[in-house]
C-alpha cells in the first residue's frame, strides 16, 4: 500500500529533503570529528553555480541572477535515500 500518490513533485521534495539532511549531517560530522582522511572524504565537497551572481542594471530596475549548490558525499547519499524512499515506499 502506497503512503502517498507518486508524482514528480513528491520525488523532488524527497530528493531535496534528503540532500538537506545529508548536508546537515556533513556539517555536524565536520564539527565533531577529528582531522583525518575519513573526515575529508565525508565533509569536503564541491560547489556548482554562478559566483559572483550576474547583475543586469537597466537604471530603472536591476536584476541579479545567480545560484550556488554546495554538495558533499553525505548530501549525495541523502539524495539517493530520497529516491529509494520514493521508489519503495
Amino acid at each position: 500500500m502506497a503512503l502517498f500518490k507518486k508524482n514528480i513533485w513528491i520525488l523532488l521534495l524527497l530528493i531535496l529533503v534528503g540532500a538537506l539532511l545529508g548536508n546537515v549531517l556533513g556539517e555536524i560530522l565536520r564539527a565533531i570529528s577529528p582531522e583525518g582522511p575519513v573526515r575529508n572524504i565525508f565533509t569536503e565537497g564541491f560547489h556548482i553555480g554562478i559566483t559572483p551572481p550576474v547583475t543586469l542594471d537597466l537604471r530603472i530596475i536591476t536584476f541579479t541572477i545567480g545560484f550556488s549548490i554546495r554538495a558533499n558525499l553525505l548530501t549525495l547519499l541523502g539524495s539517493i535515500l530520497g529516491i529509494y524512499i520514493y521508489k519503495y515506499v
